[in-house]
């Protein structure tokens, strides 16, 4: 049997954070996308079930039409069964209320909700504050293959009531073959115990920068209980963060070069930050307007993060003729902290350089 497991798709998320209202109108129908691509992939790869670990949706107002969309694709999907576990971001979302719900969308509750495939047990509970007892009552037959759905970030220990974390010391020895884990956006895995697997899925879709890197689900083959799991990348975009060392660069076509040459295997369909780095001197040509409009067309989304600074020799300013002589004279005479005379120090001079400044 082939089940996928996956979480944290956040549908109806703004997206407004970093892209223009129509970039992110368009990530919107793209994570709508996204989710509706992995139902059709489940369709022609005999897949029996989806899981999903918790925030299938942003919030808990989910409008209307992304309602019906979801009704609509699980009930089209009818030979595959949804195992839909509410998280922190939809816990009383409307899916789940108005119209019947297909007959193919199972719910988990607040107390142990199971349900059958063969052999296969899926089993799962929506965590709250008050967890002790859900951790002491798990009950799952040895002879089962099963499978526990949790949302929340792992802890261990005995810590068992903090919301939105799943003790993972807590679970172990209690016959599970896999945990099936959302809330953490990174795909992760280890060994829960000697017989069980957990693993965060990750989301499908990054969102920000704090989501970068390959998003997707996992894949779970099941033969005579003996279970083996694929991640799968699946993304229609990926978010990457680069790092760029200016130090020994003289112009923004050095710049320019040296960033294109580390974005020379990334897809142009990816959202990028770019962050400038190193030190550098007065008589670099630095332009960030110019950087950027020579790359923001070449990709759904460029950023660029300033984290540069002036190589200071403020001696050389001293007896220095010169607007930048005076400015720095000035700022070195007042009686501010050296630490803030040296920050102003470097962003005036940058502004004298005629570089855009970012406060």
């Amino acid at each position: 049997m082939k089940l996928i497991h996956c979480s944290d798709i956040h549908l109806g998320a703004s997206m407004r954070t970093h892209l223009t209202l129509e970039q992110a109108k368009k990530r919107q129908e793209e994570l709508l996308a996204t989710f509706s691509r992995m139902v059709d992939y489940a369709k022609n790869n005999d897949i029996s079930g989806i899981l999903i670990a918790g925030d299938l949706l942003d919030t808990d107002e989910c409008d209307l039409k992304t309602r019906n969309f979801l009704i609509h694709t699980i009930e089209n999907a009818n030979e595959i069964n949804f195992y839909y576990l509410c998280g922190n971001h939809d816990e009383n979302n409307l899916l789940l209320h108005g119209d019947a719900l297909p007959s193919n969308l199972f719910v988990f509750g607040n107390n142990w909700t199971s349900f059958q495939i063969g052999n296969i047990t899926i089993t799962g509970a929506t965590l709250g504050t008050n967890n002790e007892k859900l951790y002491s009552s798990l009950s799952l037959s040895p002879q089962n293959f099963n499978i526990v759905v949790l949302h929340g970030g792992e802890v261990r220990g005995t810590t068992c009531n903090v919301p939105d974390t799943v003790n993972l010391d807590l679970l172990k020895n209690k016959n599970i073959d896999y945990l099936a884990l959302g809330h953490i956006h990174t795909f992760k895995t280890g060994r829960l115990d000697t017989r069980a697997e957990y693993c965060y899925s990750g989301c499908l879709e990054g969102r920000g920068f704090d989501e970068c890197g390959e998003k997707g689900f996992v894949l779970l083959e099941i033969i005579n209980n003996n279970l083996s799991t694929t991640f799968v990348p699946f993304a229609r975009r990926s978010l990457y963060e680069i790092t760029v060392d200016i130090s020994e660069l003289a112009t923004t076509r050095e710049i320019i070069n040296k960033i294109e040459q580390q974005l020379a295997n990334i897809s142009h369909e990816s959202l990028i930050r770019i962050v400038l780095t190193g030190s550098y001197s007065l008589n670099t040509e630095k332009h960030l307007s110019l950087i950027l409009a020579n790359l923001e067309n070449k990709y759904f989304y460029v950023q660029i993060k300033d984290k540069t600074h002036i190589k200071l020799d403020l001696q050389r300013f001293i007896d220095d003729v010169s607007i930048a002589g005076e400015f720095v004279r000035s700022v070195q005479n007042s009686e501010l902290d050296e630490a803030l005379k040296e920050r102003i120090i470097m962003l005036g001079l940058r502004v004298l350089n005629g570089e855009e400044v970012d406060l």
